[in-house]
């Protein structure tokens, strides 16, 4: 379903709008709402009633934690509990990269409800950049939650069109912000413990490297720990939302390929009936045998480039007819010359994830 930008639900980003958007949230309706990352579906955090009401839309299951959203850093001091000299310094210093693609995740304050945390001991907080994000998180004055606006496990949105397309029966209005700058979920950066060194849970556009040079101390990145933790306690409160081992899914079959792999696999005795689209993550889209189309998310290899077409790339391929997406899989190592590895690192962790290929396949 590919709908116009018309659609009555979605609003212009001007100042009536915004207000709208903030009386619905206040009154406990679900709005969508733009973000420089992706596309989020807003509930005031606030109130069981409103935070249930995403998890309905969603199909989320109540294991997996929500990140509140705030319009201020300042506004984060009520949701968290800072005991720790050493967390406190944290804060600070990952609190400069605000606005910005960064989710701190901290230790709870009693006022943060167990439903948008999973009943765990630490919440996700952010202050996005996005201009129309922080002037409706100003305007409504209360910690909004807001998960991807999408159906759980399903593409993350990057255009308010998306968010129509699969939750147009569950939002009141959608803010149109445009196009997402940079496409994929932030990083999350887990500062809850004053004994262990910062560390990322979800890879994203902000590398370990400007992590560390704010901090002045090492950051670790634990994204196999948590897989492997997710396999064997798969119905405990995840640490951080986007670590199940199926996300960012389309509907159609979706297989990871090596990049020099030029040929559609044939069936059918050899007689290859099927419609595969390839994508290619950089270089030209020229045809390849069998395929029914080819597609390059980068011709130059830009990993930021290659980051924000990603999801609508995948949203198109899976309204195309197609029986099978093959995408080129990604060795973070072989793609160093393109630098920005944490960028690189981000686009493998979704792609592994969007096929629900295990790491020790890749």
């Amino acid at each position: 379903m590919n709908l116009e930008p018309s659609h009555p639900k979605i609003l212009p980003a001007t100042p009536e709008s915004i207000r709208l958007a903030s009386d619905a949230l206040r009154d406990g309706k679900l709005i969508g709402l733009p973000t420089e990352t992706v596309y989020g579906l807003a509930a005031r955090g606030d109130r069981p009633d409103s935070v249930a009401k995403i998890f309905a839309a969603k199909q989320r299951p109540a294991t997996n934690p929500l990140i509140l959203h705030v319009g201020d850093p300042d506004a984060v001091h009520p949701l968290v509990s800072m005991d720790s000299d050493i967390t406190r310094r944290r804060f600070e210093a990952a609190s400069s990269l605000w606005p910005g693609p960064l989710t701190l995740v901290l230790p709870r304050s009693e006022s943060v409800l167990d439903c948008v945390t999973a009943g765990g001991g630490t919440v996700a907080v952010r202050v996005p950049s996005h201009p129309v994000a922080l002037q409706l998180l100003r305007e409504v004055s209360l910690p909004i939650a807001a998960p991807s606006a999408n159906v759980s496990n399903y593409i993350s949105p990057t255009r308010p069109e998306h968010v129509i397309d699969g939750l147009v029966d569950s939002v009141e209005w959608v803010l149109d912000g445009g196009n997402c700058d940079v496409g994929l979920e932030s990083t999350v950066l887990s500062i809850a413990d004053p004994k262990s060194p910062p560390t990322i849970l979800r890879e994203g556009v902000l590398s370990a490297a400007k992590l560390e040079a704010v901090f002045g101390e090492p950051v670790l990145s634990s994204s196999t720990t948590n897989m492997e933790l997710l396999k064997s306690q798969s119905n405990a409160p995840a640490a951080s939302p986007g670590l199940h081992r199926k996300h960012y899914s389309p509907r159609t079959p979706l297989r990871l390929v090596a990049a020099t792999e030029n040929v559609a696999p044939s069936n059918n005795g050899g007689n290859n009936k099927s419609r595969i689209l390839r994508i290619r993550l950089r270089g030209p889209a020229v045809s390849l045998p069998g395929y029914a189309d080819v597609w390059s998310l980068s011709p130059a290899g830009d990993p930021f480039e290659i980051a924000n077409r990603l999801y609508d790339a995948l949203r198109r391929a899976d309204s195309g007819e197609f029986d099978l997406i093959e995408i080129d899989q990604m060795n973070v190592q072989e793609w160093s010359e393109a630098g920005n590895l944490n960028v690189l690192a981000a686009i493998s962790d979704r792609l592994r994830r969007a096929s629900n290929q295990d790491d020790s396949a890749t």
